[in-house]
């Protein structure tokens, strides 16, 4: 092997730079000079041709030697001295490719020696010069060449196919970009037929790569037209230039597949590829006057880039006409992706600089939330506090007023005076539920407000909701009517009554005319769909949102007191999601609505009724009952005292904790169990609280019954007495309430009491 070697290297490499080429159908040979261009000599680009090409050798190698080409044709038949060497390709795609050619030494001749290729080209007719020599030698040349011939422009186009994906993604993602999709589209499309210049061979036949090339060029200036009309400013008017477009774009290569078996192509080529590089450079000229009317870096390596990608495609136009070297190469696969991969990666900086900007506005935006959230959470609590005190304020007076109220009805029998306080009652009871509705929502914002869900007769709850909403219902001469059921359900019997009391008073608050109608039917075999039906003025779809907040009201512009304060459907809406039902609303306006709440059905049988008879008012049902009453103010004091004496109780009345302290026994005393059956205490007390004042009579007084007659409705008040497990009374109140809550009250385990 070493010889052999050695042998090789004692070769002088043998320049091949003269030839005799004959083109099919010539008569004779020519001498010609390599490297050969067939364009150059005014000669057909494409055809069919034979070299001859003469050579001396000192000597043979035993290795042999190898011809190199730069450009020889990839489809060829080769003969050294009239034997044929295994060097032939008759399947090639018929272009210029640098390769080498295998000489191998039983061919070879000490003195002269004759290389004769047979060459076929589609376009770009011609053969460079060559070298013989070593074969390891020239292989590392070769190689070394096929890095920059085509290895290089083969890297570049892929890498800038993957970046047209990109854009391609981005444009599925934001369809607005218009510019980026069809940049992307024209990268890719450029990238595709780049990287078919350089294949070893040709997938599909030759007339149909042809047709591919030809209609590429006129996709890519089609698609750089539209590209650049895109960014102009301002955007173009009309339609009817990106019409003329899309038909060139789709119209001229259906054309040249119709005329391609007639063998019009090259008339195409030399006809349509001048249109092209006019059309380019009025592209480029565009791209220009965008530049200087953005005046930034983008759009003027923008402009630079396609200007040079259309210089490139005027010398691969000349290139291919066979009017420069053919030992030259195409322009564009290399320049293209250099011109477009910086306009592509300045496009990715600009998206990275946008998506880092949005992250910066995100996280800004995100601080503004919070900062606006607390400053809400601030206000809300601010505005619970205010309620809470207001309403306490309010309350006191109401409590007063309604007590009084009841008693005076006791004690003037005249009929005029008695239709006077029945007027002053009605204003009483309109208060009295404003202010349980803001109790009601100081209760759920609070948070003390749980479900206890329990077996609930439908129809005794019906029964209550009918007795307590028929007068309203008949004075407006409206018809309340309960369906009557046998269902029952699992819920929570306090909330489920207010859901209930709420959404008929709604309905009859509402309806004019016509009637209110309650139902329950059963869906499925585990559900009840209670429905509440109204013949009323309605809520627009707009609306049926909004009637489930706080403050709301639909067709009550007016503000009036007997419509309430808009707190209603908030409370049904709070109540049913506390329970965890779902709430539906269907209405029509001018025709009415029908609220639906869909509840667990319960499959406890029937408990045994209630016979427990009911106190009558106008008996004196707390005879013999002593009380201790601790209220500050005076006139709820005095009310409440007196209207406790006249159902019998024995009062004893302080107006806070200093007062009551010094009355009551001291602790150890062997009367101090005489002292009171039990304490009805006000929450907030000077000196103290009501939960005070109960521990105080129970250390003074053992054991002790009490409950709470309250006005606060802040959040930390109600979980502290919810917590307690006093009875609690809230102001303002009937007086039916007042009597219902002390026989409850009496009822109850005392306070301190081991059970």
């Amino acid at each position: 092997m070493t010889c052999v070697a050695h042998a090789a290297d004692a070769i002088a490499p043998v320049a091949l730079r003269e030839a005799f080429f004959q083109y099919e159908g010539d008569a004779r040979e020519v001498r010609v000079t390599l490297p050969d261009t067939w364009g150059a000599r005014h000669r057909p680009t494409v055809g069919r041709a034979t070299y001859r090409i003469p050579f001396d050798l000192a000597e043979v190698p035993r290795a042999g030697l190898t011809a190199r080409f730069t450009r020889i044709s990839s489809t060829r038949r080769v003969l050294l001295n009239g034997f044929p060497v295994g060097n032939e390709s008759l399947e090639g795609n018929e272009h210029g490719i640098p390769d080498l050619l295998s000489l191998p030494a039983p061919m070879l001749r000490a003195g002269p020696n004759v290389l004769e290729i047979e060459v076929r080209h589609r376009d770009r007719g011609g053969l460079s010069d060559g070298i013989v020599g070593d074969p390891i030698r020239l292989r590392a040349d070769h190689n070394d060449e096929l890095v920059v011939d085509r290895e290089l422009p083969r890297a570049l186009n892929m890498g800038m196919a993957t970046l047209s994906i990109f854009l391609l993604l981005v444009w599925t993602r934001r369809r607005s970009e218009t510019t980026i999709g069809l940049f992307g589209v024209l990268a890719f499309l450029g990238s595709v037929r780049n990287y078919a210049y350089f294949a070893e061979f040709s997938l599909f036949p030759g007339a149909v790569s042809d047709w591919f090339f030809f209609s590429a060029q006129v996709w890519t200036i089609t698609l750089f037209t539209a590209f650049a009309r895109s960014l102009q400013v301002p955007p173009p008017k009309g339609r009817g230039l990106t019409r003329a477009l899309f038909a060139f774009g789709v119209g001229v290569p259906l054309i040249a597949l119709a005329a391609y078996p007639s063998g019009l192509m090259p008339s195409m080529r030399m006809t349509v590829y001048p249109v092209l590089l006019l059309a380019g450079f009025i592209s480029a000229g565009l791209l220009w006057r965008v530049a200087r009317v953005r005046r930034d870096a983008t759009h003027v390596v923008l402009a630079v880039a396609f200007t040079c990608v259309i210089l490139a495609g005027l010398h691969d136009h000349l290139y291919q006409q066979g009017l420069l070297p053919v030992t030259g190469w195409f322009w564009i696969p290399l320049v293209m992706p250099f011109a477009f991969g910086v306009y592509a990666v300045m496009t990715m900086s600009r998206l990275v600089t946008a998506v880092g900007e949005v992250e910066r506005l995100n996280t800004e935006l995100e601080q503004r939330v919070l900062q606006r959230t607390r400053a809400l959470q601030n206000a809300n609590a601010t505005k619970s506090r205010f309620l809470a005190s207001a309403s306490h304020d309010l309350r006191q007076p109401v409590a007063a007023i309604g007590l009084m109220v009841s008693l005076l009805r006791e004690q003037a029998p005249a009929r005029p005076m008695q239709a006077m306080i029945d007027r002053v009652d009605e204003a009483v009871a309109s208060m009295e539920a404003m202010l349980r509705g803001l109790l009601d929502l100081s209760r759920f914002e609070s948070g003390t407000v749980r479900a206890r869900p329990q077996r609930v007769a439908l129809q005794s709850l019906f029964d209550a909701i009918d007795l307590h909403e028929r007068d309203a219902a008949a004075a407006k001469g409206l018809a309340l009517r309960f369906r009557p059921t046998r269902l029952a359900v699992q819920a929570d019997p306090v909330l489920l009554d207010q859901v209930l009391r709420n959404l008929v008073s709604n309905a009859v608050r509402y309806t004019e005319r016509g009637g209110v109608l309650v139902s329950a039917r059963a869906r499925g075999a585990g559900e009840v769909l209670i429905q509440v039906w109204d013949t009323g003025i309605g809520i627009a779809p707009e609306d049926q949102t909004a009637v489930f907040e706080e403050f709301v009201q639909v067709g009550n512009a007016a503000r009036q007191r007997t419509r309430g304060l808009g707190l209603g459907l908030s409370i049904v809406r709070r109540s049913a999601g506390v329970m965890g039902h779902a709430l539906s609303l269907r209405s029509t306006p001018g025709r009415g609505s029908c609220f639906g709440l869909q509840v667990p059905r319960s499959s406890v049988e029937n408990p045994a009724a209630d016979d427990t008879p009911k106190p009558e008012i106008g008996a004196a049902p707390l005879a013999g009952l002593r009380i201790v009453l601790v209220e500050d103010d005076d006139a709820v004091r005095e009310g409440l005292a007196g209207r406790l004496q006249a159902w019998g109780a024995t009062i004893k009345a302080f107006d806070g904790v200093p007062a009551l302290r010094a009355a009551l026994p001291p602790a150890g005393s062997p009367h101090r169990g005489d002292f009171t059956d039990l304490v009805i205490t006000d929450q907030r007390l000077p000196g103290g609280s009501g939960l005070v004042v109960i521990e105080l009579v129970r250390q003074r007084c053992g054991a002790t019954r009490a409950m709470v007659v309250t006005g606060d409705t802040s959040p930390g008040d109600l979980t502290l007495l919810e917590a307690s497990g006093v009875p609690v009374l809230h102001k303002p109140f009937r007086s039916e309430a007042l009597l219902a809550a002390v026989l409850q009250a009496r009822a109850t385990v005392a306070v301190g009491e081991v059970v």
